[in-house]
Formats: structure tokens, sequence, C-alpha cells
């Protein structure tokens, strides 16, 4: 959109307002000069404290021990693996924002950020950005919000204040490091009314714990539902990495063009199941024209990404699971591809596009290497398939399910890769999921690829503000 300035603004609300110190969070902030200050800043910080290479940034958690500790303990017994997704994934940025910290305090905010967004979803309190003045009336999820904001701020204002204290005395620096940094560097008041404070810096990190934390998490844990409805695609990308990585190593970043199985079923769990499938709502800050729809200043703009991504005019067999359409193998393939690429947008676009959507995408991409390697990811009894139904809000959740991840034997490394087709069935048998060549066609597709759900249609909302 070659006008995305024109929609970068958010409509006032009342919730908003109160979960953003005021509008001073990066995601529901409106589009004024202190909050792309605040977005340069925050970008800058961020960058800066993973040294300009994400490579790096392997050093500061370790997924290897994640599958090592964790995921063996289970000893192939059915469990529900979303916790550990998502306790992993709000581990990784706690560390790029506030450093390595003890798994107990992790574990700590990520309750409470969790359970904030719960909170914020609840019916009574979206009624109140309606209806304000409802406000005054006994509403105990109300009050729930205010006691999980209240914990937030003590959480984050504890952090940023031993940063405060011990600046400059590490030689390392994270990303509150930098941007408190900036403050100290350049005192507020020159910058007159668009200057930065230290509630501007306090909100960006909340927006980061959260966007950061159950975002990553729901794309891990889809992930691993179409691997489980796809059991020849799971057992590829594993032949994939024991070619190129093998068991010698640990998978890196640097490795994904030589990846592409692994790299294009992200993309199309990407697809399938934006975590926000309507994003959060836009405003118009002038007059504009979006196609055949003038939008006076002040319209309410909904980018529907779930929609986008299910077109059946873009996405042949939109709803089921493809990943082949992100490989480039053919020159005919090739352009598919780049046009698939083109076309994905699950961290939005323009000025309102995701902070961390570089750290998603490499944070994703190695534990999942790390995941399909060493383990084979079964159902948790013989046709006992999670549900491609998910739980429609602001994000796209899975409904409860158990895995079972059953370490893989070393001394099957040699085999792998070279499984005749009665030994495919033979596995089959025991996954209880059929198994078939992608060269051949799938016997199966409503059950084991197609994803259903509704479809929003259309692309954007346009909904004028003060008339119908």
């Amino acid at each position: 959109m070659r006008k995305w300035s024109d929609f970068a603004g958010r409509p006032p609300s009342f919730i908003a307002n109160l979960i953003s110190l005021g509008g001073k969070d990066l995601s529901l902030g409106n589009y004024t000069p202190t909050w792309r200050r605040q977005r340069k800043l925050a970008h800058l910080a961020f960058q800066s404290s993973l040294r300009g290479d994400m490579e790096q940034t392997k050093t500061l958690w370790k997924p290897d021990f994640i599958s090592q500790q964790v995921f063996r303990g289970y000893g192939g017994q059915p469990v529900d693996v979303a916790r550990d997704f998502s306790l992993h994934a709000c581990g990784v940025i706690t560390t790029v924002v506030f450093g390595p910290l003890d798994a107990v305090v992790v574990e700590e905010m990520h309750d409470c950020m969790i359970e904030l967004v719960k909170a914020w979803g609840a019916a009574s309190v979206k009624l109140l950005d309606f209806l304000p003045i409802l406000k005054i009336f006994p509403n105990p999820s109300f009050r729930h919000l205010l006691s999980c904001i209240k914990s937030r701020d003590a959480f984050v204002q504890s952090q940023m204040k031993k940063h405060q204290e011990s600046q400059g005395s590490s030689g390392t620096q994270n990303m509150v490091d930098h941007m408190l940094q900036f403050l100290k560097d350049h005192d507020t008041g020159k910058w007159g009314d668009t200057g930065l404070l230290p509630d501007h810096v306090h909100m960006a990190i909340v927006d980061l714990l959260i966007g950061g934390t159950d975002t990553t998490a729901t794309l891990l844990t889809w992930a691993v539902v179409f691997l489980l409805h796809c059991p020849e695609i799971q057992e590829r990308i594993h032949e994939e990495l024991m070619a190129v990585v093998g068991l010698h190593r640990e998978p890196t970043y640097r490795d994904r063009q030589r990846l592409p199985h692994l790299s294009a079923a992200i993309a199309e769990t990407l697809r399938l199941r934006p975590s926000a499938p309507l994003a959060l709502p836009h405003m118009t800050i002038r007059d504009t024209r979006y196609y055949i729809f003038d939008s006076r200043y002040g319209t309410t703009v909904i980018p529907n990404l779930y929609g986008a991504h299910h077109d059946g005019s873009i996405w042949p067999h939109p709803l089921e699971f493809r990943p082949e359409r992100f490989l480039e193998e053919e020159e005919e393939e090739e352009e598919a591809s780049s046009k698939a690429q083109r076309h994905l947008v699950p961290f939005s676009c323009g000025a309102r596009v995701c902070l961390g959507e570089s750290l998603a995408r490499m944070e994703s991409f190695l534990f999942l290497a790390h995941l399909l390697r060493d383990f084979q990811i079964l159902p948790s009894a013989p046709g006992e398939l999670p549900d491609l139904r998910g739980r429609f809000d602001f994000l796209v959740h899975c409904k409860p399910f158990a895995v079972r991840l059953v370490p893989r034997r070393v001394s099957d490394a040699a085999e792998r890769g070279h499984h005749r087709p009665e030994e495919q069935k033979a596995r089959a048998a025991v996954t209880g999921v059929s198994a078939w060549s992608s060269a051949e066609p799938n016997p199966h597709p409503q059950r084991a690829m197609k994803s259903e759900g509704p479809i929003f249609q259309p692309l954007l909302l346009l909904q004028p503000r003060g008339e119908s």
C-alpha cells in the first residue's frame, strides 16, 4: 500500500488508553511525532542489543537445552507443550530486553502478561470502549484488569530501576540500557512537545514482552499442529535437517537457505494462522482514498490479514496446508514462490510492522529446527489429531491438545531418508496417520491438510466514525 502512512493512526479507545499509560505504547499509541521518535528509538535499541547480527542472539538462550532437558524429561508421554513454548518465547524476549533473568522471575512476568491479555479480552471489559460510563458500576473483570496492569507496571519499573542504578557498570548492554542511555543523553526538555519520557520506554518494553511471548508461542504451537496432520512433511524436514546439519553441530539461522522445507513450513503456518487475524484497528490521519473507497480523516480501518492470507484468487486451495507454495525448486515454482512471499504479511506492514519480526522469524526457525531434528512429533494416541479450528479472538489460539515428543534414536541417523513405502506404512500404523509421498495425491486431503475456520471478507473494513 503506497499510502500506508494515511492509515497509520489508532482510533481512540478508553481501555487502550488505560493500558498504555495514556497512549504511550507503540502498538496502541496514535501516529504522532512523539510516536515516531519512540518507534525509532525502540528499533535502534533493539538492533543494538543484538549487536547488528541476529545470529549472535543464539548465545542468549539455548533451544537445544529446551529439547534435551525439558522435552526428553517427558519420556515420550502425552503432554500439552503450549506452556513450554510460551515460557521459552518469554525467556527469549526478556533476555533481549533485560538480559538474563532468574527462571522464577521470567515465569512470574510471563503469567502476569498472559493474564493481562486474557483480562483485556473479557466481554465486560471490551464493552467499556463503547460505554465508558459503565466503569462506575461493579465489574469484577475490569477490577482484575486494573490489578494486572498494576502488577505489570511494578515488574517493569523494578527492572528499569535496576538498570538505571547499574548503568555504565557493565560492558554489555541490552535493549533497556540503550533506551535509558538515550533519555540520559538527551534532555527531555530540548524536544519540546515531542519529547520522550520514561513512560515511553516503559511501554515500549511492555509492547515487546507481550508481543514476543504470546504471538511467537502461538506460531510454534500451530506449526506442531499442522505437522501432526502432515507427518510426511515432518519427516521430510527431519531428513533435510539430518542431511544439512546432522548430529555433529547445532542448527544456526544461517542454515535457513539450505533448509527450504523448514522455512516453507513456517511461512505456510504464518499464512494459515497469522497471530493477529484482524490486527489492531487503524485510523486514517488525513482524507485519503483506497481503491474505490474515499476515507475521511478519522475513519476506522480494520486490516483483515486472515482474509488476505485465504484469498482464493491469490492462494490456490487456500484452506490447505501446502508449504510447497513457498518452495523454489523449478523456474515456474520460483515465480510462484516469489509471488507468495510478496502476499504474505503476518507481521503487518508499513509504519505498524511488528518491531520484533526479525527475532520472531529467527526464534521460530531455530526452535523448530532443534525440535524436529531431535524428536518425532506424534499424536497422544493413534488417530487423535488436534482440532484445526482455532479460537478466534485478538490472537488465533489452538484448542488444547496433547502430543508425544519421542526422541530420535542416534543409531537411526544413517537410515533416515531411506525409508521404503512399506516402512512408511508401518510407521503410519504406529502414529495413527497416513503417510504419502509428495509425488502422489493426498488420500486424505480434508483430514490431513485442510485448515478449517471462518474467512473474513473483505480485506479492509471501512467504518466512518459518526456515520452509518
